[in-house]
């Protein structure tokens, strides 16, 4: 949490990872590489975290100073951060949520759809439990055809695009 807010420095880093875990040990080496630095740039600083009581040594191991009032202080900051990020991130989805289409906006763009069914056809073909297939092209949106494939002995729905644009000599074909 503390890097998103301030910025990727080595003891930032090495900070951020001791206070996951807390309560465990680390060697100089598990440090280095959780916090993603080399063990050079850590050899550099971390007396500064000892001399700063933000870590204890322990022979060739180092622990979090769980009772030194910068790591609570670290630990709540952290905590609260946490909450803050996730609250922003439920208002974020709320907010999504409220931009949804009414009723009427959402039937006026189903019925922005052209669709060439004979219903009468298609309703009877159900009723005889026959496979239905409807294929149609839109030529409008590609330089080639699409087509749609719809049948009941499908699990879904088949649209196959492609298109070759000529003057960039690329091309893609979707499937979806």
């Amino acid at each position: 949490m503390y890097e998103r807010i301030f910025g990727k420095y080595p003891q930032v880093k090495v900070i951020n990872y001791v206070l996951v875990n807390p309560e465990r040990s680390y060697s100089k080496k598990e440090i280095a590489v959780g916090a993603n630095i080399s063990r050079v740039t850590l050899d550099s600083f971390i007396n500064e975290l000892v001399e700063e009581n933000i870590l204890n040594k322990e022979g060739l191991t180092y622990t979090v100073n769980v009772s030194s009032r910068i790591v609570k202080t670290l630990i709540k900051t952290q905590i609260t951060l946490a909450e803050l990020v996730m609250n922003d991130e439920l208002e974020k989805s709320n907010e999504i949520i409220g931009e949804a289409l009414s009723d009427e906006e959402f039937e006026k763009f189903l019925d922005s759809f052209e669709y060439e069914v004979d219903m009468d056809a298609e309703l009877e073909k159900i009723e005889h439990g026959e496979e239905i297939s409807i294929t149609k092209q839109y030529p409008e949106f590609t330089k080639n055809a699409s087509k749609i494939i719809s049948s009941n002995k499908l699990d879904t729905d088949i649209i196959l695009t492609q298109y070759i644009n000529r003057d960039y000599d690329k091309g893609s074909m979707n499937y979806g």
